[in-house]
């Protein structure tokens, strides 16, 4: 309700029919009671304004007796969000006109544009408002109208330029050429059709359950489809002579051990036989091909699989090579199926055990009385998730492939079976044991003081082999004692934050996180590590980052020398609202710094930038932390490629890549969440943030990354791993 109390606060009182474009000769003129427009209805087109609610002007006089604003508290009035439901579907009408005028007038990218951002923003609130109000469901025929007539500017451009290359082809005198596009163009026309129609059928619905007419549109789409048919129909019977499927008498009873035999001729509509020694037919989803007599006649033979066993009629089709002269011709058949059953076989998987994440594939195959079953689709499954498989090749086969999940214990079996119910052949579901071993684990922690007594613990949780477990939960404990639970992500990391017991000390205290492995085929694993007091915990009320989760003068460091330090320095600065001196800093230190530091200096600058990425992830800046870990790879990076500091972002990544000094995958995906924090203006999500925060890390250095390991640390494990999505 405060979604909708905000939405009717905002809106006018009255709703102005949208059926006029707001620059027409016979459109009124603004008048003083015209209503305020709603968020969104300042939008304007190639045409001009968009059709919808009349503005009111800056000076006009509002004497309408209504309210324009409204307590959200008491928006629960009907009447008030009817006149709000009225109001939106204005606006969604008027994008409905201007996308359909813009059609019309072949402006395709314009006709897109008007059901874009806006009118998804508007059927949004729509639907919110139709929720409380108990609408009848026009908000799902304006979500039919958005994708579809999108779908249908799409096909009616495409039918546009097709028709270019095909006249261009035909100047050229290319006659197979020509033959191809008008076969492309029929089957755009084809397209546009059942686009046209479905499109047709949800503006007479929403015409008819809410105020606006969109007759308009209606006959503007009418008239497009209408030439576009018509254009094609002319093409079609300049390129194609006409064609007609004569069958004979044929046994209607049918299945897979008694196919259907069909014989019959492939002549013109005058009777002349087809000038072609085999031809394709399309029957029951599949294609079958023929021999043709001089005389033109044919025999078929098809058998039903994968059809429902209660179909009543075949439909069979001729399809012409793209380049022939004949056009595509067809005929129904009646007939009665029956179902058989068929039997299914998998092969057995060809590795003694299988442990967490391994594939496992085996061989499935479909027969009836040793007859291949072709083109079935099967249904597959493994320890009760989903597995692969195609459908069945002509051998009858298929190939089943699955990964181990960690749920999978003991000997599980892959499992396939009919992918649907009564299909003309059907098999009972077969199954292949497949035996697993446990697998051994390896986890990391790393604890950090963020803030007075809250500890964030985070680390990774891995197999044996280095493959990453995600979805198992962790047990966070300080002191021996559980105090949260995390779950680990689909990079194996994980993270959690905890306040400290009241009698824990943070100097002293001992942080374990423990996987116990119960209900999976994996062992289970512990680590410990000491807390890592943060900057601020140490050095509290110095002032020198006046709020910012890390130093400003660190930041200078980490990227000194590069173009990008006064970029970065300056978006952090602002976004956190630091004061003027520091930011002068900064911008000093960047200006003036002209010094290489040493190789330990460097190590020492790129740990930094890292940690106080992290700090300001802790802190809930996931933008801030992403610009600072992708500076920290740059200025790791940029001396060992031989980079020059006016390269941008996306140069950088190439030059890095062709130099090898850097994974490709990971920094692209680093420069591409860099460019998202730092010029988007979009927020990335902590979980986002994280990850990438972890791939500047094992981009810097793999194997160290220079934050000193704890001495309390168990397993061996390296305290500075990277950090996964907080769960």
């Amino acid at each position: 309700m405060l979604v909708v109390g905000c939405l009717v606060a905002t809106a006018p009182v009255a709703a102005v029919s949208a059926g006029a474009v707001a620059d027409a000769p016979d459109a009124p003129a603004p008048n003083a009671d015209a209503p305020a427009s709603l968020e969104g209805a300042d939008r304007v087109s190639a045409l001009g304004p968009a059709p919808g609610p009349l503005q009111q002007t800056a000076n006009a006089t509002n004497n309408s007796t209504g309210v324009l604003h409204e307590n959200p508290d008491e928006v629960d009035d009907e009447n008030e969000l009817d006149r709000l439901l009225s109001y939106l579907s204005g606006e969604l009408n008027g994008d409905i006109g201007a996308s359909t005028l813009q059609l019309s007038q072949g402006e395709y990218a314009a006709a897109k544009a008007a059901l874009g951002d806006d009118y998804d923003d508007s059927l949004g609130k729509y639907v919110d408002v139709e929720g409380e109000v108990g609408g009848d469901g026009a908000g799902e025929e304006y979500r039919t109208v958005s994708e579809t007539q999108r779908e249908y500017v799409d096909t009616v451009s495409e039918f546009r330029e097709t028709r270019r290359e095909y006249e261009a082809a035909r100047r050229a005198g290319n006659d197979e050429r020509a033959r191809e596009l008008a076969r492309e163009l029929t089957r755009l026309a084809e397209d546009g059709e059942t686009q046209s129609d479905r499109l047709l059928a949800a503006f007479d619905t929403i015409s008819n359950r809410t105020d606006g007419d969109l007759a308009e549109s209606s006959a503007q789409i009418a008239d497009v489809q209408a030439n576009v048919s018509e254009q094609r129909d002319e093409i079609v019977s300049r390129e194609f002579v006409a064609t007609r499927l004569a069958v004979d008498d044929y046994d209607r009873n049918i299945s897979f051990t008694d196919p259907l035999v069909l014989s019959g001729s492939l002549v013109t509509d005058n009777g002349t036989p087809v000038e072609a020694t085999s031809a394709r037919f399309a029957v029951g989803g599949q294609t079958v091909q023929s021999a043709v007599d001089p005389d033109g006649s044919f025999e078929l033979t098809y058998r039903p699989a994968r059809i429902p066993a209660s179909t009543s009629s075949l439909t069979v089709r001729y399809l012409p090579d793209d380049t022939s002269m004949y056009q595509a011709t067809e005929r129904v058949v009646p007939v009665a199926v029956s179902q058989v059953n068929a039997t299914a076989g998998l092969s057995e998987p060809s590795a003694s055990a299988y442990g967490y994440a391994d594939a496992v594939s085996v061989r499935a195959t479909v027969r009836v009385n040793g007859t291949p079953v072709s083109n079935y689709p099967v249904a597959a499954s493994f320890a009760g998730s989903s597995a692969t498989a195609p459908a069945t090749n002509a051998s009858g086969a298929s190939a089943v492939s699955a990964t181990v999940p960690a749920t999978a214990t003991g000997t599980a079996s892959i499992r396939v079976a009919p992918d649907g119910d009564g299909r003309a052949v059907t098999f009972a579901p077969a199954t292949a044991a497949v035996p697993l071993e446990t697998e051994g684990t390896a986890l990391s922690v790393t604890a950090r003081e963020t803030a007075d007594r809250t500890v964030v613990v985070d680390g990774r949780l891995e197999t044996d082999e280095g493959e990453a477990v995600s979805g198992q939960s962790v047990a966070v404990s300080v002191d021996g004692r559980e105090v949260a639970a995390a779950t680990t992500g689909a990079s194996g990391a994980y993270r959690a934050a905890v306040d400290l017991p009241s009698d824990a000390s943070v100097e002293n205290a001992t942080v374990s996180v423990a996987f116990d492995g119960e209900g999976t085929n994996l062992e289970p694993s512990d680590a410990t590590a000491s807390i890592r007091l943060s900057n601020g915990a140490t050095s509290a009320g110095n002032g020198a980052s006046d709020g910012l989760p890390f130093d400003p003068l660190d930041l200078a460091w980490v990227v000194a020398g590069t173009a990008v330090v006064g970029l970065v320095a300056a978006v952090l600065l602002r976004r956190n609202d630091a004061d003027d001196a520091a930011a002068a800093t900064v911008a000093e230190s960047a200006a003036t710094e002209s010094a290489e530091p040493t190789e330990p200096e460097q190590a020492a600058t790129e740990a930094s930038a890292l940690n106080s990425a992290t700090e300001a992830l802790d802190a809930g800046r996931p933008n801030d932390a992403v610009v600072v870990a992708y500076a920290g790879v740059r200025r790791s990076l940029g001396a060992a490629a031989g980079i020059d500091d006016a390269a941008t972002h996306w140069e950088f990544c190439d030059r890095c890549v062709d130099a090898g000094v850097g994974p490709a995958e990971a920094l692209e995906s680093l420069t591409a969440g860099y460019e998202r924090a730092a010029y988007s203006g979009l927020s990335v999500s902590d979980a986002d943030a994280a990850e990438l925060v972890e791939t500047a890390r094992s981009v810097v250095a793999p194997d160290e990354t220079g934050v000193p390991e704890s001495s309390d640390s168990g397993d061996g494990v390296d305290a500075s791993e990277p950090v996964g999505p907080v769960e």
